[in-house]
């Protein structure tokens, strides 16, 4: 099946394409401003709506193999799906970790069984995630691993993290960290703030984050290896990524969309879908992020998609998992900033095209409606379409959103992987 958007706006971030035209979509096509059109064809007008590369999530968690109860790569698949997300890079704390060759293999197995979604594998930094033994790096990119982590914890050795850098360096791989020093943390279920006080519940102060950064990037001075902060959330360890940049390190970050969006307060009723590790952060570490937004800081939007079940999150605030999913509300939350006109609307979509793309180093194969070498990969937006997220509106398997019932202006309204239409609202 083929279908004409006539008359809309085609924003390409990768190419500074921002025009209006037809563009026709196909199986393995997509074409700008077509000179030719098949007779068999669905014109759908385009006023009013964007036409968007496929959005790229760098950091999801879809819990297969392991806690399929909470997600698998189908359902997280229909997840993304639903949000306009044609790729994405799913962590290894699944069970068995993802921390052999043969186990990220099969990721990309499943999820083409399932005629979801291209998806990509960070694989395990060390085995079993216990931060002490450093994985195989050189066998687990043959198998196709792009990045390597701890997600979900960070590597405190500082040993075992030169050494990840140095084998990140020999294999060209990517080392995404997620930053917090545990010593100081002990895992604390918020921030330490007011907020924490009031509540009497054990903070984590925001130094702990930005402690591992800025060891970390002293590191890859020494190692000249990639490296990318995942979910960023406070203003120092911003500013150590800003002043990494500033001297030509290779170094990224990314933020996500509930630490741009909301701060520790509220978690002032003690709800349990407002847990997340980072966590929420004082106001002063949220206008802080959305400066990285502007002054282009910060590489990527990330939702650090992870899944519970009710009744994890309904053990109460301290006791119910880290996490939240974030697919099908990501670029309702970043397309907010377009609306209070903090960054432009090709800014918000370089945010989750080709800034992540740049981050994979995949340019040339990824973000982009332009490129022999891109997928079909394409998001049909209308950025002004007001809606309510609750759990009813949601694709996935799990439903612990930190936006229950906030209200959205601007949806995806259909997702075409390889010029396939997989989803319509």
């Amino acid at each position: 099946m083929h279908y004409l958007y006539e008359n809309i706006r085609v924003i390409n971030p990768a190419t500074g394409i921002d025009d209006v035209m037809d563009v026709l979509i196909g199986p393995g096509q997509v074409s700008l401003a077509p000179t030719e059109v098949p007779d068999q064809v669905e014109r759908i007008s385009g006023a009013s709506k964007w036409c968007l590369p496929g959005l790229i999530d760098l950091q999801v968690h879809f819990r297969q193999p392991g806690f399929e109860y909470k997600e698998t790569l189908a359902t997280g698949a229909q997840a993304a799906l639903a949000g306009g997300v044609t790729s994405v890079v799913v962590m290894p704390n699944t069970s068995p970790t993802l921390d052999n060759a043969e186990l990220v293999a099969q990721q990309t197995e499943w999820m083409n069984s399932a005629e979801g979604i291209e998806l990509f594998v960070a694989a395990a930094a060390t085995y079993s995630l216990a931060g002490k033994e450093n994985t195989n790096v050189r066998e687990l990119k043959e198998a196709g691993a792009v990045a390597i982590t701890d997600d979900g914890l960070p590597v405190m050795n500082d040993d075992v993290m030169r050494k990840s850098l140095e084998d990140c360096k020999a294999n060209d791989l990517l080392f995404m960290q997620h930053a917090e020093d545990i010593e100081m943390t002990q895992h604390a279920p918020m921030n330490l703030s007011k907020t924490s006080e009031a509540l009497g519940v054990k903070g984590q102060a925001a130094e702990a984050e930005a402690r591992i950064v800025e060891r970390d990037i002293g590191l890859v001075e020494q190692t000249g290896a990639r490296y990318h902060v995942l979910h960023t959330s406070t203003g120092r360890s911003l500013q150590a990524v800003r002043e990494a940049k500033g001297k030509g390190l290779p170094v990224s970050c990314e933020v996500s969309p509930h630490h741009i969006l909301l701060s520790d307060t509220a978690c002032a009723q003690g709800d349990p879908n407002k847990k997340m590790n980072p966590p929420l952060r004082d106001e002063s570490d949220r206008l802080a992020l959305i400066e990285g937004l502007v002054d282009g800081t910060v590489d990527a939007v990330a939702t650090d998609h992870a899944p519970h079940s009710d009744e994890e999150k309904a053990q109460g605030f301290e006791k119910a998992p880290f996490g939240v999913i974030g697919l099908e509300t990501a670029f309702s939350a970043v397309l907010h900033f377009v609306h209070n006109e903090k960054i432009t609307p090709t800014r918000a979509v370089e945010l989750m095209t080709s800034g992540p793309a740049r981050v994979l180093k995949k340019e040339s194969e990824l973000g982009s409606l332009v490129g022999d070498q891109q997928p079909a990969h394409v998001c049909i937006v209308d950025p002004d379409l007001e809606w309510t997220a609750t759990p009813e509106t949601f694709q996935g398997k799990s439903k612990n959103s930190a936006f229950l019932n906030h209200a959205f202006k601007g949806k995806v309204l259909a997702t075409f992987v390889d010029g396939l239409l997989k989803y319509q609202h």
